[in-house]
């Protein structure tokens, strides 16, 4: 049996979505019920037009022409701003969707609207061996069978609001050049008969560069039936062997690379029961064995969870629900059921419970590592991570954040906030460790701002005898540094950051209050010198 392909052709991709979207997703596209629409971005300053609907081109509106000029020859011109990474997110749901098809479904990035094909789109589908699913009563032929499904499919898609043209052939390259290139909405192509199907088909139908099809137009071989009788070595020789390599693949002789879109099997696991439960502990007891189920298949697939739900479905219908993140990929069952037994008391069983469902929303993967004999430091950094998770979950992920530390010699850049999100963001070992013996002498927190003081002191780099600060006086009795602090050389000066030489001192006054002073700016260098408090001492 010869593999089949269907290749699904969506001229109008990038306005039709938009249309659908526009009439709450419930108008289906018609024939002359589009209004000539285009897309547009701006190249140097000027509006123009990236992709026309084929109600556009047939008013002679292409791309690349300013937007002035395509509003001059249809003043009801339908205008909006191009998309490309909305179009693209939108095709691969498409793509997704096409799968109760084929579980084999691959995205024709050369006709696709974020490739600059004019708003058009493209899907292949191997639907080899997925054509007698759809077969009618009394139908045994495949021709019958294909065609039921090529149905099913225009039907379902026009439902959505897409109009489309669909042809099935033995060959990706065959199939997507006959339903680029062919009026019927469904053509299907019998089994062998790909060299008739594309005889009459412009060269342009093999997917060449323009420039190829250019050079092909010039010496007039405008027809693949004009290429399929020529000698093979010149047409290599004078055009490249892209065109022989084209030629090839449309034929059936060489094999198309295609990118599926495979189904990704869910990480699920269930356990139902003959009769509901209630009771808080066999709730737990049966969220400790799915969860220990869903564990042990991770370790398996060697990965980890980042989100996982456990779903509670009651005899009403009604289904109870309740999440929980991770900052590291986990699968460990007595972790992962901790983050979300906190939540059980929301949980209102009803009249009983008949089935529960664990499942990982987010994963990543999660090797094994070997620890090293007599070390705690794993067993410690795990246990902080799990305090984390269990604050974020509980508080709410903004109310829980971390210090990164950042490369700047600035004390108030040294370090950022950071919101340590379960599911997102991993709370590492190296993000919670004591600070290095260099910053050990350093306050553990810093005024927001520094502030100015009003200090005496000896130049040029004698600590201050004394200062003033909020209106209270201090005298200085012990003092340490300078430690100096030259400034980022690579910042403009655009911030509000000083960019003058710092001067930093430790000082103690008499009753045993520590500060931390630095003095800005060098008298040496012409820069008049302020003093400021930065940090205080616990």
């Amino acid at each position: 049996m010869a593999r089949r392909f269907l290749y699904l052709y969506i001229p109008d991709f990038s306005f039709d979505w938009r249309r659908r979207e526009a009439d709450g997703n419930t108008a289906a596209v018609m024939a002359g019920d589009v209004r000539p629409a285009v897309l547009t971005r701006r190249l140097v300053g000027t509006e123009t037009v990236a992709a026309v609907n084929q109600a556009a081109a047939l008013q002679g509106i292409a791309v690349g022409r300013p937007l002035a000029d395509a509003r001059a020859m249809v003043p009801d011109l339908g205008v909006t701003e191009a998309d490309p990474a909305a179009d693209r997110k939108r095709l691969e749901r498409l793509a997704a969707w096409c799968q109760r098809y084929t579980p084999m479904v691959a995205v024709d990035s050369t006709a696709a609207p974020f490739a600059g094909d004019g708003g058009s789109a493209g899907l292949t589908l191997d639907i080899t061996g997925c054509a007698h699913l759809f077969r009618r009563q009394g139908a045994a032929d495949l021709a019958t069978e294909e065609q039921a499904l090529g149905r099913d499919c225009l039907a379902a898609l026009n439902r959505l609001g897409f109009s489309a043209r669909l042809a099935v052939a033995d060959a990706p390259l065959a199939a997507r050049a006959v339903a680029r290139f062919s009026a019927p909405l469904l053509t299907l192509v019998p089994e062998g008969k790909l060299r008739l199907a594309l005889e009459a088909l412009p060269v342009a139908a093999l997917g060449l560069s323009p420039a190829t099809v250019e050079a092909l137009d010039r010496v007039g071989l405008r027809r693949i039936a004009q290429l399929l009788d020529q000698p093979r070595a010149p047409l290599a020789s004078r055009f490249g062997m892209g065109l022989i390599e084209a030629l090839d693949r449309a034929l059936g002789d060489r094999a198309t690379a295609l990118d599926m879109k495979l189904p990704e099997e869910p990480f699920q696991e269930r356990i139902a029961f003959a009769e509901p439960i209630a009771l808080r502990e066999d709730l737990e007891g049966a969220a400790r064995r799915t969860l220990g189920a869903l564990c042990r298949r991770l370790e398996r697939e060697q990965a980890g969870a980042r989100r996982v739900r456990l779903r509670f479905f009651r005899v009403d219908g009604e289904v109870l629900q309740v999440s929980a993140g991770t900052s590291r990929a986990c699968r460990d069952a007595d972790t992962l059921f901790r983050l979300l037994a906190q939540h059980f008391d929301k949980l209102d069983p009803g009249f009983g419970i008949d089935m529960v469902l664990a499942e990982m929303l987010e994963g990543d993967r999660a090797e094994g590592v070997q620890a090293a004999l007599g070390s705690t430091e794993m067993r410690d950094r795990d246990a902080v991570i799990d305090l984390g998770d269990r604050l974020a979950n509980r508080l709410g992920a903004d109310a829980v954040h971390r210090l990164q530390p950042v490369e700047s010699h600035l004390p108030e850049r040294a370090e950022k906030r950071s919101v340590g999100r379960p599911g997102r963001k991993a709370l590492t070992w190296t993000n919670v460790r004591p600070p290095a013996p260099e910053r050990a002498a350093r306050p553990v927190r810093l005024m927001r701002r520094p502030e100015p003081v009003e200090a005496t002191a000896l130049l040029p780099d004698h600590p201050p005898a004394r200062f003033r600060w909020r209106g209270a006086d201090y005298r200085v009795a012990h003092a340490a540094g300078p430690e100096r602090l030259a400034p980022e050389w690579w910042r403009d000066g655009s911030d509000d950051a000083s960019m003058s030489t710092r001067d930093y001192f430790r000082v103690e006054d008499g009753d045993g209050r520590r500060f931390w002073l630095y003095r800005d700016g060098l008298a040496e260098r012409g820069e008049a010198p302020g003093w400021f408090l930065h940090g205080i001492f616990s």
